[in-house]
């Protein structure tokens, strides 16, 4: 019983020390914790710099820590997008626009980093970015509120409109019968109907719905005959 009045102890101290080092401008500021996922995705910098998020941020040590075993991974692309996450930590810590800390604190002595990330989103009240959506619907359970930066994508993306023609390169086909895929430049997924026999061209296609969710965003279209 010891150990855990300690262990509760150390985090609210921390909780507390931080939302002090957050809070001693004239204007305080709202606060959000930054896990590995938002990082490794790249976009947070370009955010912060149009000023698009009004809210200090918090990198806890153990989400650096884990971008820094990933940069040692065997996997090609893992260890080129922690790589590129730790670069971005040191470019948001020299910015002006926001006031970044990097918190050493390892609640609860170990445990999934997303458990750890929601305990202390609802000891320090705040919320937390991601675009990891098992952590969006675990935190939401605990009432914590998740910023989910496909959300924000999702909201500003240009809006196609049934009828609308774009040009597209498919790549391969999909999991659904005659159906093949391509992308957009920002890696956007376009599902061509009856799009098998094109893979490997450029189609014109005329685009019939679109779906947007926490996960990305999908457009569906039929090639222009």
């Amino acid at each position: 019983m010891f150990i855990v009045f300690l262990a509760l102890t150390v985090v609210s101290v921390a909780v507390v020390s931080v939302v002090f080092l957050l809070s001693r401008k004239k204007t305080v500021k709202e606060f959000a914790i930054v896990d590995s996922s938002v990082l490794m995705d790249g976009r947070i910098c370009d955010i912060v710099s149009a000023k698009f998020l009004s809210l200090d941020l918090i990198i806890p040590s153990f989400v650096v820590d884990e971008l820094k075993h990933i940069s040692e991974s065997l996997d090609k692309v893992q260890r080129s997008r922690s790589q590129m996450a730790l670069s971005i930590i040191d470019k948001l810590q020299k910015s002006d626009v926001v006031n970044i800390k990097i918190v050493k604190l390892n609640l609860n002595g170990g445990g999934e980093a997303s458990v750890k990330i929601i305990d202390f989103a609802k000891n320090a009240k705040a919320k937390i970015i991601t675009k990891n959506f098992d952590l969006y619907k675990k935190a939401s359970l605990y009432g914590v509120e998740v910023l989910n930066i496909n959300d924000l994508e999702a909201a500003v993306y240009p809006l196609f409109l049934p009828g609308e023609k774009v040009r597209v390169h498919l790549v391969k086909d999909s999991a659904q019968q005659y159906q093949a895929i391509g992308y957009f430049d920002d890696k956007t997924i376009i599902v061509a109907e009856d799009g098998k026999n094109f893979i490997g061209k450029n189609v014109v296609l005329t685009i019939t719905s679109a779906m947007f969710t926490s996960t990305g965003k999908i457009i569906f279209g039929k090639i222009l005959g």
